[in-house]
């Protein structure tokens, strides 16, 4: 009968554990649920926004690359119209300088036969004034320097 009791006793506690504390239990595990099931949708948009986020950088990568292909095109064109820029500009500069060069040249040739000139006029005048004085006579004399001044205007003139 002892134990019939205790047995009594016991289905007593327990109904009244569970009369009392099944709100309180079934409240935990609703809360629990709950919490759960937040964040498996939290996690659930998070994983939405990743996907969207990687379809963009995706996206900004084959632009990315698509771009950079452009811009090692336009650098090489570049490049290329700066190589044939300089080359026109040193041709140019060349052919100046070489111009500048031929006409210093055809000066110093003209400067150098004026000279020559000069410096043989004046020695054909020194032997010219050596002859005269050596074989011209006063009379003599007269005569051509009367002659050289009437041809003077005729010799100006042309």
């Amino acid at each position: 009968m002892e134990t019939y009791i205790v047995g009594l006793a016991l289905l007593i506690f327990l109904a009244l554990v569970w009369w009392k504390g099944r709100a309180a239990i079934a409240g935990g595990l609703d809360k629990k649920i709950d919490l759960i099931r937040a964040e498996i949708e939290e996690a659930a948009r998070l994983r939405e926004e990743a996907e969207v986020l990687y379809a963009e950088n995706s996206k900004l990568a084959e632009g990315a690359a698509a771009e950079a292909e452009a811009i090692v095109k336009q650098a090489a064109e570049e490049a290329e119209r700066a190589q044939a820029q300089a080359i026109a500009t040193f041709e140019d500069v060349s052919r100046r300088r070489r111009e500048q060069a031929e006409a210093k040249i055809a000066q110093a040739e003209a400067e150098a036969v004026r000279a020559v000139r000069v410096v043989a006029t004046r020695v054909a005048l020194a032997a010219a004034r050596q002859v005269i004085a050596d074989e011209l006579t006063g009379d003599r004399a007269g005569a051509l320097i009367d002659d050289a001044i009437a041809e003077l205007p005729q010799r100006l003139a042309s």
